[in-house]
């Protein structure tokens, strides 16, 4: 080890030495911003200098970053050439002793389920084995050392890492699986013979391999089939061990859910069950499910006598109903309970309503192109928003005109515009609906009575089934799905049950109509569903291993779920060049400003930390710069500063320096920030659009060098997008009341409007000389950007985008060109779902 006790890498002191391995030195060290001990892994600068091994230094970083699990070692910041992680309080898996059979049933179940989610990403771990397995003193399994692993899925679906050549050995011998220790080409299937193996010595503390030395016993895996386990271990394990360990890939269990699940039918336990997929996908075709779902049939059934030991309670089954590649917006029961409608947007195409029976996969559209489906009253009448504009996010709801449709088909009835959400009051004669007007979300029941407004949105509007109480999510932040489960009465009081959610997908009344299930999560994906009581008393009834948004709920406790896994993707692309480069850096990156030149991008990472991550990076691909906590919004037209929000609440502006310098906090001043502030061109000046109590929000131009208090230029419902000011500084381009975008003096005056621009069209920036503005349509794929001469309004269309792979990838979420605009970043969101009725669930 290299580094002695005091020695400073950044902002962090070395405390001691951990232990070393082939891909870096570990540490135990001291954060002195935050007080904190962390884990710090350093790579050596005779290591450093190997090109090679300093690209899968940086790759287990981001590998490791990308995957926001609770039984995957959290990583909180990256520097050269050394990356921090969470500090593990806790012992690895011993290597030479059982760990009983209850207490082996709960890790491997955790394990299983975290393996899941790192192979979701496409991310192999390649060294599964007690040593990085860490067990925290509260009983929790946590995943270490991705060194090895094999990064296979970046923004254009191909393989990130080519470290890696046909006949190159990765892994710890005994540990390996048979293709591994054969150099031959390996895939996620590895991590399960791996899990197999640690399966093995968890119940035994050997390797279920005989051999006196390290090759006897690989000679012996290559060779030979696997030990018996002792007499004691129920038939359902020893079923699954040995599936894990079959020789051949293709006879293995094919995905760490399917593992992962057989598990859970083993514990019985509602807290630890997970998503099964009842097809799989194998070499690009989609393949039958008869064997899986049998293999999970016959697991549970010998498995059956075991759960009512440890637990006493079945554990829930699943139904997937869609196979298609896309995603899926909204999903209802209908009265007959065994008809399902939802509406999906599938293989890039514009969204539709489909119905389907249960019992059958089949389901066809209803024609109602661009709709999403919000409720099904009891007299089997659909509210759905027409024209609906998809959120960024799945957590977003998509926006549209809400509607009155048959669900036998028939032309809907147009009721409301600028609607987020509905749902219908249990006569099916009334709806509660979350509706924008001038920029503030407002739950309304019946539509038209105001029962509860705020500055950030409102959705999974339910309705309770004695019709007295409303159920709502509610987030404090626009694009943002964070927030809190809240209820409020006909009389207009609200009261909120749960709080304190970094993401919230889904609420609905519970069987019996006194309680609430929600999907919601602390860290990452909303993974858990919760059963909850009107006081705030709540438990978990399961955990997915990707996303999971709860959609509806039957009062006999069969529910519609979707899984999704979702990304946000950056590309760049110049004039003449078809290629596009990807910029994306972790789970999600969201671009926020571009330099003039077209050289710097700013752009924010969530996975950092739950207060989010402002970077800048340039647009040739080098190595990401951290700047500090928050949402990045506006680089300086100098480039020494970047505007951010830090996502506190109420939200406060920043400005961090991109080189050396101290982070300025703005005044508050008692204003509800909204995203996109952004500076003027003289790079003392900020423009950004808030509310203030009881108003909707305004735009505002402060001066901060030197500091001034904000001062207000235009009238309430205005929204922010893109480079907004004009380059002489005395105009902005705005979306005002009925989403259309004007211009707006600075100096105040009446707005100048645009006739072509329709609403929901999104602006970009203005042309270097001030005489055009380009806009793109927002949400939509392929997206086609525009440019509008500012003398005389005529709109022409300039060129079109699509990413290379559109599966999925429906909705465009921002684009910021260079000040000539021969070059641009591009970024979308692309995800993918599927809807499945659950069972069983108590």
């Amino acid at each position: 080890m290299s580094l002695p006790a005091g020695a400073l890498l950044g902002p962090y002191e070395i405390v001691a030495p951990i232990g070393s391995g082939g891909m870096g030195e570990v540490y135990r060290a001291r954060d002195r911003r935050l007080g904190r001990d962390v884990a710090l892994k350093v790579l050596p600068r005779e290591l450093a200098e190997d090109a090679a091994r300093r690209q899968r230094f940086e790759q287990e970083a981001r590998a490791v970053a990308a995957l926001n699990h609770p039984n995957i070692v959290a990583i909180y910041d990256i520097g050269e050439n050394y990356f921090v992680q969470e500090l593990v309080d806790g012992e690895p898996l011993p290597d030479d002793k059982p760990v009983g059979l209850r207490r082996t049933i709960e890790l491997a179940g955790q394990i299983a389920d975290a393996l899941a989610a790192a192979h979701a990403r496409g991310i192999t771990h390649r060294d599964l084995k007690p040593s990085n397995i860490m067990v925290t003193r509260d009983g929790r399994a946590k995943i270490l050392d991705f060194g090895i692993a094999k990064v296979s899925q970046g923004a254009d679906g191909q393989e990130l890492s080519t470290l890696t050549h046909e006949g190159s050995v990765l892994g710890t011998l005994g540990h390996m699986s048979p293709e591994q220790m054969r150099g031959l080409p390996s895939d996620h299937r590895s991590d399960i013979f791996s899990f197999g193996l640690l399966l093995y010595k968890m119940l035994t503390g050997r390797s279920p391999f005989a051999g006196k030395t390290a090759i006897e016993i690989v000679s012996a895996m290559l060779r030979d089939e696997p030990q018996e386990l002792p007499a004691e271990v129920p038939p359902a394990l020893r079923q699954i061990v040995s599936h894990c360990l079959e020789k051949n890939p293709e006879n293995r269990f094919q995905s760490a859910r399917d593992l992962a699940f057989a598990l859970q039918t083993l514990s019985g336990s509602t807290t630890g069950s997970r998503f099964v997929a009842p097809a799989v996908r194998k070499k690009g075709r989609l393949v039958a499910w008869p064997a899986v779902a049998a293999l999970a049939l016959a697991c549970a059934a010998a498995g059956i006598w075991l759960g009512k030991m440890l637990f006493q309670q079945a554990p829930p089954s699943f139904t997937r109903l869609t196979f298609q590649r896309g995603f899926v917006t909204g999903a209802r029961f209908a009265p007959d309970g065994r008809t399902v409608a939802y509406s999906a947007t599938w293989d890039g195409a514009p969204s539709d309503v489909y119905l389907g029976r249960i019992e059958s996969p089949d389901a066809r559209p209803l024609g109602l192109t661009g709709a999403h489906l919000f409720a099904i009253s009891s007299k089997g009448e659909m509210a759905i928003g027409l024209d609906a504009i998809l959120g960024a996010v799945p957590g977003i709801p998509p926006r549209g005109t809400l509607a009155r449709a048959p669900l036998s088909g028939g032309a809907p009835r147009v009721l409301l515009a600028d609607v987020e959400d509905a749902d219908w009051d249990p006569a099916g004669a009334e709806l509660a609906v979350a509706h924008v007007v001038n920029g503030v979300a407002r739950l309304e029941y019946p539509a038209g009575k105001v029962l509860y407004e705020t500055a950030g949105y409102i959705d999974s509007v339910r309705v309770s089934p004695a019709g007295d109480r409303i159920a709502f999510a509610e987030h404090p932040l626009r694009n943002d799905d964070r927030g809190s489960v809240s209820v409020v009465d006909l009389h207009g009081r609200k009261t909120t049950v749960s709080s304190g959610w970094e993401t919230l997908d889904g609420v609905a009344w519970a069987p019996g109509g006194k309680d609430l299930w929600f999907v919601g999560s602390t860290q990452g994906y909303a993974d858990t569903l919760w059963a909850t009581t009107l006081s705030g008393h709540r438990r978990a009834l399961m955990r997915a291993p990707t996303g999971c948004f709860l959609r509806d709920v039957r009062s006999d406790g069969r529910a519609l779920v979707d899984s999704y896994i979702s990304r946000n993707e950056i590309v760049w692309q110049q004039d003449g060049d078809s290629r596009q480069r990807s910029l994306t850096w972790l789970t999600d990156s969201f671009p926020n400003d571009l330099s003039p030149d077209g050289k710097t991008l700013v752009f924010t990472e969530p996975a950092l930390s739950s207060n989010y991550a402002v970077c800048l990076r340039k647009t040739d691909g080098s190595a990401v710069v951290r700047l500090g906590d928050g949402e990045g919004e506006s680089l300086s037209a100098d480039g020494k500063w970047v505007l951010t929000t830090l996502l506190t609440s109420p939200p406060q502006l920043l400005l961090i320096p991109t080189g050396a310098g101290e982070t300025v906090r703005l005044p508050q001043a008692g204003l509800s920030y909204q995203r996109f502030a952004q500076w003027f061109p003289d790079s003392r000046r900020i423009l950004f659009a808030a509310g203030e109590a009881g108003r909707g929000p305004r735009l505002w131009v402060q001066n901060v060098w030197p500091p001034d208090r904000p001062r207000a230029f235009t009238g309430e419902g205005m929204s922010l997008r893109g480079n907004s000011v004009s380059p002489d500084g005395r105009m902005v381009a705005a979306t005002g009341p009925g989403g259309r975008v004007a211009l707006y003096p600075v100096d105040g005056g009446q707005p100048r409007t645009f006739p072509a621009i329709e609403p929901g069209e999104q602006f970009i920036r203005w042309s270097a000389d001030g005489r055009q503005l380009f806009l793109y349509t927002a949400y939509r794929m392929p997206a086609t950007l525009y440019k509008v001469d500012a003398a005389s309004g005529l709109k022409q269309k300039w060129r079109e985008f699509t990413p290379s792979d559109p599966a999925g990838a429906t909705t465009l979420y921002a684009v910021f060109l260079s000040a000539d605009t021969k070059a641009g970043v591009y970024s979308f969101q692309r995800t993918e779902s599927s809807l499945k009725l659950m069972e069983g669930l108590h």
